[in-house]
């Protein structure tokens, strides 16, 4: 419970609208498929608008001036083994709920 909490609180801090749709997808009658379907519409709207912004910056000729630092490579290296991770966690089978012995007072 605590990390589902992190995580929302995650989405939270990075956008508001996010948490809103996610706890409103969450409530629906199938929630993987709603929620999957709005983040693949998210990759495509953020692919879409980065060709655009691409396409625009290269015609206005503000693209900079050719330059490769190492910092490219370590980037690169480190998205692929956050898609990594993220294969594996989806892939991995839930362990069942632990139950905690309440407190009596």
């Amino acid at each position: 419970m605590l990390i589902q909490a992190a995580g929302l609180a995650l989405l939270a801090a990075l956008s508001p609208t996010a948490l809103l749709i996610a706890a409103v997808y969450l409530g629906s009658a199938r929630p993987r498929l709603v929620t999957a379907f709005y983040l693949a519409g998210a990759v495509l709207m953020s692919l879409i608008m980065g060709v655009i912004l691409l396409a625009v910056l290269r015609s206005a000729n503000l693209q900079r001036p050719a330059e490769h630092t190492p910092r490219y490579e370590l980037r690169l290296i480190l998205g692929i083994l956050l898609l990594a991770a993220a294969v594996v966690v989806a892939r991995r089978t839930p362990r069942p709920p632990r139950w905690w012995p309440t407190r009596s007072r």
